[in-house]
């Protein structure tokens, strides 16, 4: 005979996991690691707001347990993040899969976390389409959350790109949300004073440092270039030949951790790597050089392999990225030398031509990248030219 006290569990284990129809993957079945702190969400919010990973779809539990880890792992690792960014997130296998869950404030949308949730669709929906079941989930979960308490009955629904410069939630998902009787074309500014949490620096794998025995560098112009197998880089799992004399040069940055020593640089890297290659699903880290704050370039793709770093513009343009948030970083003369002694080398190796125009990210695509402080730089030299 079950006890009372069983049947008492089991009731309130379903009614945190399964709400008006939707069963809900706790962090614990997906794999998904503790939060390293949590910020307590207010009731009766306001807005929700939609997204999209941008990385690989996924539609069974077993690919989008890995999809999930891969993206905490890199809000965690790489972003210095508590947790991984969404309240829940969905998958194709028509799942809602907890991330910081109900009552935890979210860091997926900048000053709109304290006045929202974020649901995250794993996938990319540019191309990756909506299925009915996907759908269903979510419309589901906005009704627990009003249920719950969490959302308020009369909430505004927001796709990403209505709050920040980017092309989030994708075409498909934007496509389908401005049918759903919450979603507002009107845009509300809300209060800017409110900071979600402080991020900690992540700290450096010490035992990094032994790998500087084993950097394979290279100088031209000055600049060191640390080679993919020097900072322990994965292989490409497959290459597409970039041409010469290109035309282009697109300056981004990683909008992660900054790093000012070999050995906090390389850790970025290898998070980054694997970000795009496990969870993105591309065949490399996207970019072809990054820069540390420790002044020294490392390869990404390298020479004469194309990138994956600006849409439309990756097989006419070579792109150099810095590692960290320049937002809010500041770049050092040593990086701004290192740059500039690359883009040199480029133009010596013949892999852009001599007039070369420079462009940042946000020229080329909707984004911030490469933040505030690298675009008032990069303006000012001579290659650089308006759209």
């Amino acid at each position: 005979m079950v006890s009372k006290v069983a049947l008492l569990l089991a009731v309130l284990v379903c009614s945190q996991y399964l709400a008006q129809g939707v069963y809900v993957v706790s962090k614990a079945e997906w794999g998904g690691r503790g939060a390293k702190w949590t910020v307590a969400l207010g009731n009766y919010l306001s807005y929700a707001i939609i997204h999209h990973t941008a990385g690989s779809y996924c539609e069974t539990r077993a690919q989008c347990n890995a999809v999930l880890q891969g993206v905490q792992n890199y809000h965690m690792d790489s972003l210095g993040w508590p947790d991984i960014g969404y309240n829940f997130l969905i998958g194709g296998d028509g799942n809602v899969y907890e991330g910081r869950g109900w009552n935890n404030m979210g860091a997926h949308a900048a000053e709109w976390n304290p006045y929202s949730i974020g649901i995250s669709f794993l996938g990319n929906y540019n191309w990756d389409t909506l299925e009915p079941n996907m759908i269903s989930a979510a419309q589901q979960l906005l009704n627990d959350a009003v249920n719950r308490g969490q959302l308020s009955s009369g909430y505004i629904l927001y796709g990403h790109r209505q709050v920040s410069a980017t092309e989030c939630p994708g075409t498909h998902i934007w496509n389908e949300i401005r049918g759903w009787s919450h979603w507002s074309g009107s845009v509300y500014k809300v209060r800017s004073d409110v900071r979600p949490h402080n991020r900690s620096a992540t700290m450096a794998n010490q035992a990094l440092v032994l790998l500087a025995v084993l950097f394979c560098a290279q100088a031209v112009f000055g600049v060191t270039i640390i080679s993919k197998s020097g900072w322990g880089g994965r292989s490409a799992t497959s290459k597409t030949t970039l041409a010469s004399s290109l035309g282009y040069a697109v300056i981004h940055h990683t909008a992660g951790n900054y790093c000012s020593t070999k050995a906090a640089c390389i850790t970025q890297l290898k998070n980054i790597q694997a970000y795009h290659m496990d969870s993105l699903g591309w065949a490399d880290i996207g970019y072809n050089f990054l820069i540390g704050g420790d002044g020294n370039v490392y390869e990404g793709r390298g020479w004469n392999v194309m990138g994956a770093h600006a849409t439309n513009w990756n097989s006419k343009s070579i792109g150099i990225s810095f590692l960290g948030n320049y937002n809010t970083d500041t770049l050092t003369s040593a990086q701004i030398t290192a740059a500039k002694g690359l883009l040199s080398d480029a133009v010596s190796r013949g892999q852009i031509v001599s007039g070369y125009i420079l462009y940042g990210h946000r020229q080329v695509g909707s984004t911030e990248c490469p933040g505030t402080n690298i675009w008032n730089e990069i303006r000012t030299w001579s290659n650089w030219k308006s759209v």
